[in-house]
């Protein structure tokens, strides 16, 4: 279910366990097909307006991925995103967050990739999920991000894996625009050099440090760490530690240092959190998310400290494993986040989460959220409410 407590997915590439084939022929009989079927319905309310606007649709990913033949496969995945006419609003009406430009559906490929593995070496190029501190999937609404990249893991180091790569364009929500094509990482650059280290041979702690390259916008370095443990029977505690900084390139407004840190103490089926990010940056210039939903432990359902200057970002958060408690695949969580400027007061805007989930099996699975924002930010929307429904089914 949802954690309350977010933190990056220490992982470089998504990618499923390789299955061998003797022959070419094999390579593709013996593949396999993966995706999901999901269904969104949207509504997002701007109070002391006529803008409410809302959206159903219907989609998901399809795809194959090859067998591994002398070390090598190909994958291809289509993402799709249709609308439901009758069940959503028409022109000014319709929420765009689940369409591309004109409010149109469409489908694509969003997934379109050939890998090598050779010993503890895999290479991957070609259109890809990638999960990594300012480049992630962040899959908030009918798709996930997806790019265009070459990316290297090495595994031969016992708890530890080494990444290197080069990302040129990607598609998505976060991506703005017209979401369903693949478009540059920034206007007036070619792409992004990613280098990343992670490391769990500590019994209970997990590190990560990554440098970015970014072309046009700025060299980025990023660390964190998280250490769980537990307390006493059925009681744990897990601690996050993060910090970065952006060094502006070409005059991009990118630029500026960010640290985090959060905590979570789980008691049976409760856990209650609390995290804390402060950003340092000049005037007209700001931290951000990167590309995706960003790492930072104060991350809301809508709300990041990402463009915010000199920000400061609170959050307190509570979760009930519903299992624990009988009631079987079961969970809520409620968040209150809290986003304001150091250096003017006045600038803040606040955010409340509810989220619930339910997986009626291993595959099926609903999720409902809402969320709330008080915006007093003279450069950020209004305040605004926005509930999501997505039914999903994963095979």
């Amino acid at each position: 279910m949802q954690k309350v407590l977010k933190r990056v997915v220490a992982a470089a590439v998504v990618a499923g366990a390789s299955l061998s084939a003797a022959t070419v022929d094999a390579m593709f009989t013996e593949g396999k097909t993966e995706g999901n079927i999901r269904l969104g319905y949207i509504v997002q309310e701007n109070p002391g307006s006529d803008a409410d606007t809302y959206a159903t649709a219907l989609g998901g990913r399809l795809g194959f991925e090859t067998a591994a033949w002398n070390g090598l496969k190909l994958g291809v995945t289509a993402y799709v995103s249709q609308e439901i006419g009758a069940l959503s609003g028409e022109g000014e009406k319709l929420n765009p967050d689940f369409f591309a430009d004109g409010q149109d559906s469409f489908a694509y490929m969003g997934e379109a990739y050939l890998e090598y593995t050779w010993r503890d070496v895999m290479v991957r190029v070609g259109r890809q999920r990638i999960d990594t501190p300012l480049a992630d999937t962040d899959d908030i609404r009918m798709l996930p991000n997806s790019f265009e990249a070459l990316i290297a893991t090495y595994g031969g180091i016992e708890d530890t894996a080494l990444v290197a790569g080069y990302v040129t364009r990607w598609a998505g929500y976060d991506s703005e625009g017209d979401i369903s094509a693949f478009k540059r990482l920034a206007d007036n650059g070619s792409g992004a050099l990613v280098i990343g280290a992670l490391n769990e041979s500590v019994e209970g702690l997990a590190l990560q440090g990554w440098y970015y390259g970014i072309d046009g916008v700025a060299d980025a370095l990023y660390a964190d760490a998280l250490y769980a443990f537990g307390l006493a029977e059925g009681v744990g505690f897990e601690a996050v530690l993060q910090g970065g900084c952006f060094y502006e390139k070409e005059g991009s407004g990118v630029d500026g240092c960010v640290a985090g840190v959060a905590g979570a103490l789980e008691w049976g089926a409760v856990t209650v959190a609390g995290a804390f990010n402060v950003a340092m940056n000049d005037g007209g210039t700001a931290v951000v998310n990167g590309f995706g939903g960003g790492p930072y432990v104060t991350s809301m359902e809508e709300m990041t400290i990402d463009g915010l200057e000199d920000a400061k970002g609170y959050v307190l958060a509570a979760e009930a494993d519903l299992s624990k408690l009988g009631l079987e695949g079961a969970g809520i969580a409620v968040a209150y986040g809290l986003f304001k400027s150091y250096t003017t007061p006045s600038n803040r805007a606040d955010e409340i989460d509810v989220i619930a989930t339910y997986a009626a099996t291993e595959r099926l699975e609903a999720e409902i959220s809402y969320a709330t924002i008080d915006d007093k930010y003279e450069s950020l929307d209004g305040d605004w409410n926005r509930l999501l429904l997505r039914l999903n089914y994963t095979f």
